[in-house]
């Protein structure tokens, strides 16, 4: 039989933390007995002709998943994202092989440790889901979360950190000087947000990297309907959509664009004109 296939929200801790908690299911002493990807909203899935899949803090639109349905021998989603109940809606009662689980009080790696375990989630996994819901109730979730992003995705190091709350002190002052330099960057790029249309809104946009792109954008959205930042990545131009209580759906916005998200946090992305990926002759500012 086909080893299971887990596919996660990639480059996201929430949804690492996700695939960790499938991965409990799957060892033998320390070997991880599945296969992992990472799911990109804008790239198609991988073969799942035969397998078992496992899709959480993610999902794929309606359509592709109907066709992994078709070929793979079940499929479970595990999510919390609005504009993902919504495309999914009914699609549980149209195929007997898939399970759809959403819950939007909860993040992906806490619906998902709590659907296949019975004991509490890990401390480090309410401190993410703290920080991917964007509550901040936990005392320290901002250090914890910016320390634990200086570290790589890799489960060995997340096994550690999720043994207990001790392990999580040193993430403190660690945590603390990074966030002190974030602070920084922050309040510099806030200088250089700019106002203009995105789906008929004037709103704050700002180019900045990816590290700091959801605190910068939250703050610029207090007084206006949402705000937007953005970074380029290969010949994508990535956006991400923040909004405050009070604020717009930006869910809808960015499922338009074809993307998605959360009511107050959401994403999608552009391709970038050829233009703007070369450099001509003579041209200069």
């Amino acid at each position: 039989m086909e080893r299971p296939l887990v596919i996660y929200h990639g480059g996201c801790p929430d949804g690492f933390a996700a695939a960790y908690a499938i991965s409990t299911l799957f060892r033998k002493g320390n070997e991880c007995c599945c296969d992992l990807v990472a799911g990109v909203y804008s790239q198609d899935p991988p073969d799942v002709t035969g397998r078992d899949v496992y899709i959480v803090d993610f999902s794929y639109r309606r359509a592709v998943l109907k066709e992994m349905c078709l070929v793979a021998r079940s499929v479970i989603v595990i999510d919390h994202h609005t504009s993902a109940e919504q495309d999914l809606e009914g699609l549980e009662r149209e195929h007997d092989n898939l399970k759809v689980v959403f819950d939007m009080n909860k993040s992906g790696s806490v619906l998902t440790w709590e659907y296949y375990h019975t004991g509490p989630p890990p401390r480090l996994f309410l401190h993410i889901q703290d920080r991917d819901l964007w509550r901040f109730e936990l005392e320290g979730t901002s250090d914890i979360y910016a320390a634990l992003m200086s570290r790589p995705m890799d489960f060995a190091i997340w096994e550690q950190l999720c043994s207990g709350e001790d392990v999580l002190l040193p993430l403190l002052d660690e945590g603390r000087v990074i966030n002190r330099y974030r602070r920084r960057m922050i309040d510099l790029h806030r200088e250089k947000a700019v106002i203009t249309t995105i789906a008929g809104y004037q709103v704050p946009v700002v180019n900045c990297y990816e590290d700091i792109i959801s605190d910068l954008v939250g703050e610029l959205a207090h007084g206006f309907p949402f705000a937007a930042g953005y970074h380029d990545q290969g010949s994508l131009r990535k956006w991400s959509l923040r909004s405050n209580s009070g604020g717009v759906d930006v869910a809808a916005i960015a499922s338009r664009f074809g993307g998605g998200g959360h009511l107050h946090a959401a994403g999608f992305s552009t391709r970038l004109p050829s233009a703007l990926l070369c450099v001509p002759e003579g041209e200069c500012a």
